[in-house]
């Protein structure tokens, strides 16, 4: 388990997408964010910062999106977990690190697994079909495609909570900000909570704190998350809008707020919270 924020970001294949999506994310989340990008290789190990690759170069793609500190990892499978565990202790200074390729979410425990499909959404290796199970976000290149039973048997098995988005909505990068950003920040909650349970000796007192940390009723995901998950073309129930807000303990004006910046539509509002 790491300090900050890891994010991961697969492909169906290469030159699917992936670098487009860290990159534009990059740019969004700042300079206190951390790079990794994975090259597979048949036999030997480098990381390496290389400030002076080419332009055209990945990790020279995400400098100038704005990441404070890129690391070019090379590393066949074998032996990967230990160098990509190196990499990430790198970069232990920043807020957040975001790590492409496929490789590397099978050996961490990231917080977001991000897939990105092609243009064609056929086209997928067998190796990729393991990373999209464990996908919390798939991108798509064109529209998102239909709930067609053998469309979700074939490339999205149990799958029912994952975000779906379309890399040409205009929102498609501020909604994967939102939902980090409220990832990140249930993350420090959640550090917060612990470090403050373990200052306490007394059986009683850490009960106590924890029932008082977390009161009945506002234990939901956090609301970014649920607004999306809930959400269907764009537009979500007033009545689930306020039981979101309710459940995660914000105003129904935050709510309104939050759906506003994602692009959501409150509907069949009746009380006029929104």
């Amino acid at each position: 388990m790491y300090s900050q924020t890891v994010i991961c970001i697969g492909g169906a294949h290469s030159g699917c997408g992936k670098t487009t999506v860290a990159e534009n994310l990059l740019r969004l989340l700042g300079g206190s964010w951390g790079a990794i990008k994975y090259t597979k290789t048949a036999f030997y190990t480098s990381v390496q910062r290389s400030p002076d690759a080419p332009e055209d170069k990945d990790t020279s793609r995400f400098r100038r999106a704005g990441a404070g500190d890129v690391l070019w990892v090379q590393s066949p499978d074998t032996g990967l977990e230990e160098t990509i565990d190196m990499a990430v202790s790198l970069l232990a200074q920043c807020e957040g690190i975001v790590v492409e390729g496929n490789s590397p979410i099978e050996f961490l425990s990231p917080d977001i697994v991000i897939f990105v499909f092609g243009k064609d959404t056929g086209r997928l290796k067998p190796s990729a079909l393991r990373i999209l199970k464990k996908a919390d976000i798939i991108i798509y290149q064109d529209e998102i495609p239909s709930s067609d039973p053998s469309n979700r048997e074939q490339f999205e098995p149990c799958m029912d909570e994952t975000i779906r988005l379309g890399i040409r909505e205009r929102a498609c990068f501020h909604k994967l900000k939102a939902i980090i950003m409220n990832k990140t920040e249930k993350n420090h909650i959640e550090e917060t909570s612990v470090n403050s349970s373990d200052d306490v000796t007394d059986a009683t007192n850490k009960e106590r704190s924890n029932i008082e940390t977390n009161p009945p009723g506002k234990t939901a995901g956090n609301p970014g998350e649920e607004l999306l998950k809930h959400t269907k073309n764009k537009r979500i129930p007033c009545k689930m809008a306020r039981k979101i807000a309710e459940q995660t303990g914000l105003p129904y004006r935050e709510i309104g707020k939050l759906a506003d910046e994602l692009g959501i539509k409150i509907t069949d509002c009746e009380l006029g919270c929104f």
